[in-house]
């Protein structure tokens, strides 16, 4: 989650880029290796179509549902 408002044009471009980002390490790992699964820099198997999934939802929340990307708001206590 973002420490800022997620509303703010500097913030969602950020989190737009980052969404890309995911997305094309996914495509890369279809497409280049052939396979379903790459590695990250950490040496973990990530499934590639679920990071393409999680970079499609990040872009589409910092284009169209903002509020998805920042803190939850807090519950009032009564």
């Amino acid at each position: 989650m973002l420490d800022t408002d997620p509303k703010r044009p500097l913030a969602r471009v950020i989190a737009g880029l980052a969404g890309l980002a995911v997305f094309g390490w996914g495509v890369r790992g279809i497409s280049l290796q052939g396979d379903l699964h790459y590695r990250n820099w950490f040496g973990e198997l990530i499934f590639a179509p679920f990071a393409i999934l999680f970079g499609l939802v990040i872009v589409l929340s910092a284009l169209f549902k903002p509020e998805i990307l920042g803190r939850p708001g807090t519950r009032p206590k009564r």
